[in-house]
C-alpha cells in the first residue's frame, strides 16, 4: 500500500501501522518522520520534500548544504550513541529501508516463529519511536538552553 508525500509516493509503513493501532502518538510520527528526513539527507544528499524557505533567508550554496548535511549526519551520529547500535540498526530497517515488520522479523529472529518475532518486533519499535521522540524533545530543550 502507498500514500501520497507532497509529489512523492511512499509506501505505508511500520509507524503508520503503529499508528492506526493507537502504539504510538503524533509525537513518535513526527520524531520518525524527521530521523528519515536527516538520515536520508545525511546518507544521500537528497531531499525528498520541498524546502521551506522563509522570505527574509539568504540564498545557501554549496558549502551550506554540505554543512546543513554534516549536521544531520551528527544528529543520525548521536542518536546511534545515545539509543545504542541495536536501535539504530531497527531504525534504519523501519524507517530507512521502509521494511515491513515481517521482515525485520525474519532478519532479527530467524529462529522464532513469524507470528511471535513480528510480534517482538513491533512493541521494540513502539518502544524505540517513543525514545527517539523523547531523545529530539530534550536535544530541543538543551537548544533552548
Amino acid at each position: 500500500m502507498f500514500r501520497q508525500a507532497g509529489d512523492a509516493l511512499r509506501v505505508l509503513g511500520t509507524v503508520q501501522v503503529l499508528r492506526d493501532a493507537g502504539d504510538i502518538g503524533d509525537d513518535e510520527v513526527t520524531a520518525a518522520d524527521r530521523w528519515n528526513r536527516e538520515y536520508v539527507f545525511a546518507t544521500l544528499g537528497v531531499v525528498d520534500r520541498p524546502i521551506q524557505v522563509r522570505d527574509d533567508s539568504v540564498r545557501g550554496d554549496v558549502h551550506t548544504w554540505m554543512l546543513s548535511r554534516g549536521k544531520c549526519a551528527a544528529r543520525v551520529s548521536e542518536i546511534r550513541e545515545t539509543l545504542g547500535l541495536g536501535a539504530h540498526v531497527r531504525l534504519e530497517m523501519m524507517l530507512g529501508r521502509e521494511m515491513s515488520f515481517s521482515a525485520m522479523a525474519r532478519h532479527l529472529y530467524p529462529d522464532l516463529s513469524e507470528a511471535r518475532a513480528r510480534m517482538k518486533v513491533s512493541a521494540q519499535c513502539a518502544f524505540l519511536l517513543e525514545q527517539l521522540a523523547y531523545f529530539y524533545r530534550n536535544a530541543q530543550k538543551k537548544r533552548k538552553t
